[in-house]
């Protein structure tokens, strides 16, 4: 059976360096990310995006992101792939759940999701997933 999860982050660290050279206006950046998040998910995370800019400021990016906390008071720990997109105001994305990368009471988590960030350090994460 499916549950639904609905919390908000904080970015409390970002370090973003050139990954490659710019290649015809197109900037390819890395990003080491953590954050903390608070609402049916807790915990912090921890997150690895590579990002390809473009000249008119928006970006494509993609991540995978260890989450240590819990769900609904079920401790322990998971991995999620990230896709989005930054339209130069707000990223907003999709995920999924790996089965597999779970620990804990979250051994056998598996599901997708979506997130919003706004510019600045604050945004949600929506997640639908079973154990």
């Amino acid at each position: 059976m499916s549950q639904q999860a609905a919390s908000s982050f904080t970015v409390t660290s970002w370090v973003e360096q050139p990954f490659e050279g710019e290649t015809g206006g197109i900037k390819i950046t890395q990003a080491v990310v953590s954050t903390s998040f608070v609402g049916d998910v807790t915990g912090v995370g921890s997150v690895i995006y590579i990002m390809k800019h473009q000249p008119d400021g928006t970006a494509k990016f993609i991540g995978l992101q260890q989450i240590n906390g819990a769900i609904g008071g079920l401790n322990g720990s998971f991995a999620i792939e990230q896709t989005g997109y930054f339209d130069g105001k707000e990223a907003k994305g999709t995920c999924v759940i790996k089965q597999g990368t779970g620990t804990g009471a979250l051994a056998n988590i598996n599901g997708q999701g979506e997130f919003t960030a706004p510019m600045g350090r604050e945004g949600t994460l929506n997640l639908t997933f079973s154990l």
